[in-house]
């Protein structure tokens, strides 16, 4: 459907009014007038002729000329001019003068004369056909120049006032549109402003009216959502903390717990081997490198630094996280499996970071396989449209998979179900790949096992001619 702005509205219901009153009001008031004139004067020259005929100077056409002003045309019964007082050529004067209809509307109307207009010789005449003896005419033609000429001064008149009215009729309204319009397109401009989560911007109330009173509602509109929003933002942290201090109490009581134990048994001991003194701080030890990975965890969380990106080999970047994880995956007795797609180019990403990302996933992978599996990691390059190509990592494993109800939260911050965890570690994968233009997603089945996707966008220079991946 067309869509016509409120300024056009306005504008072309403006000058077709002005048409229609300037153009077609006279028109009709003209045709009104002339139809009135027309009947007057028909009247009038019937009292002519019938006082002419009366009178006998209906044999005498120079006096009815002379007295009357109007001109007699005497026709034979084959139409042929007998006696005329006006000058000119005669060839097409039965024609002219309309002879043939005024014979048959006569006939028609049983009547000795009827009137019609005619042209002759480029003059207007009101003609007065009256029949005679012998099937003669005789034409009593009274001018109708002054009224002719008087209805085409009015018309002409009435064109140069549109041609000048009109414009100044749609220069008038345009200002009087634009004067409507412009507060409303600045409202528009502010409310797509504020669509756009821009709520310090404040309208501005150019009018005092009913579009004024508007902008000024939505002013106090935003700065309601503003306050909410910062109520709603202070409420969250309020809430994250709240989170965040609870789980990492519970995630360093016990090891805190053990600390305490181990210490007090080393003071109280005294007769304790030197071995077992040992054994004791290497605990402690330990305990203390599990919660500077726990406090780690938190604050990667809570203030996620900023990416530095460089141009690397993704299947190097995952072949060198199995390699640190090779001893453990045997320790527990997990089989991998490895299927790498060869034509990977150099990926602009965060090594550190990206290698973080992975390890937890693997180590969530190992954590449901208590007793042993396959861990299965390939790598996978799709093509999602002509400029933008993508790498999809799989992680399959064959554990004890993950209920519907938890899938859905797999990501979220805090969320776990493992008895020790802080529920970090999947959402900081899933912020790391986001920061990256990548994306994860998850799915399970209980009892068979778990597989997370990981995108990552390739270079758009890169153009393969198929997805690929190897083992296929």
């Amino acid at each position: 459907m067309r869509r016509y702005s409120i300024q056009n509205k306005i504008v072309l219901p403006f000058i077709l009014l002005v048409t229609v009153v300037i153009l077609i009001v006279p028109v009709i008031t003209i045709g009104l007038f002339d139809r009135k004139y027309d009947e007057q004067i028909s009247w009038e020259t019937q009292k002519w002729l019938e006082t002419i005929v009366d009178t006998g100077y209906i044999r005498h056409p120079e006096k009815v000329k002379e007295a009357y002003g109007a001109e007699v045309t005497i026709v034979s019964s084959d139409n042929t001019v007998n006696y005329t007082t006006l000058p000119g050529d005669w060839a097409s004067f039965a024609e002219d003068m309309k002879l043939h209809e005024g014979r048959k509307r006569i006939k028609e109307s049983n009547r000795d004369f009827v009137s019609q207009n005619v042209m002759v010789n480029g003059r207007h005449y009101k003609v007065i056909y009256y029949l005679q003896a012998y099937d003669r005419l005789y034409c009593l033609m009274r001018p109708r120049e002054e009224i002719a000429a008087a209805k085409q001064w009015v018309t002409l008149l009435m064109l140069g006032i549109a041609a000048a009215v009109i414009p100044l009729v749609g220069l008038i309204s345009h200002l009087i549109g634009r004067n409507l319009t412009d507060p409303i397109k600045d409202l528009v401009q502010f409310t797509r402003k504020v669509a756009g989560g821009d709520l310090n911007e404040q309208g501005e109330a150019k009018t005092h009216d009913e579009i004024g009173d508007l902008t000024r509602a939505f002013n106090q509109m935003t700065r309601d959502l503003r306050n909410s929003r910062n109520e709603l933002i202070g409420a969250e942290r309020l809430a994250t903390a709240g989170k965040m201090a609870a789980s990492f109490a519970h995630e360093i009581r016990n090891p805190l717990s053990s600390m305490r134990m181990l210490a007090q048994m080393v003071m109280r001991k005294a007769n304790l081997s030197e071995s077992r003194r040992k054994q004791s701080m290497q605990y402690i030890l330990e305990e203390i490198e599990r919660i500077d990975v726990i406090v780690k965890g938190f604050m990667d969380f809570a203030r996620p630094a900023s990416l530095r990106l460089a141009p690397h080999d993704l299947n190097q970047v995952l072949q060198e996280v199995l390699d640190l994880m090779e001893a453990n995956l045997n320790h527990h007795r997990i089989t991998l499996i490895k299927k790498f797609a060869p034509d990977h180019p150099p990926i602009s990403l965060d090594r550190d970071k990206l290698k973080q990302a992975f390890m937890n996933i693997v180590l969530n992978a190992m954590d449901a396989m208590p007793g042993g599996g396959t861990l299965e990691i390939l790598t996978v390059r799709q093509i999602a449209s002509r400029d933008s190509d993508k790498v999809r990592i799989d992680i399959v494993d064959t554990g004890i998979g993950i209920p519907p109800e938890d899938l859905n939260r797999l990501f979220e911050p805090f969320f776990t179900t493992k008895s020790q965890g802080t529920g970090l570690g999947l959402a900081n994968a899933k912020r790391v790949l986001e920061q990256h233009g990548g994306d994860i997603q998850s799915k399970s089945v209980v009892g068979q096992g778990t597989t997370v996707s990981l995108w990552l966008p390739l270079p758009s220079n890169s153009s393969p001619s198929d997805s690929k991946k190897i083992g296929e």
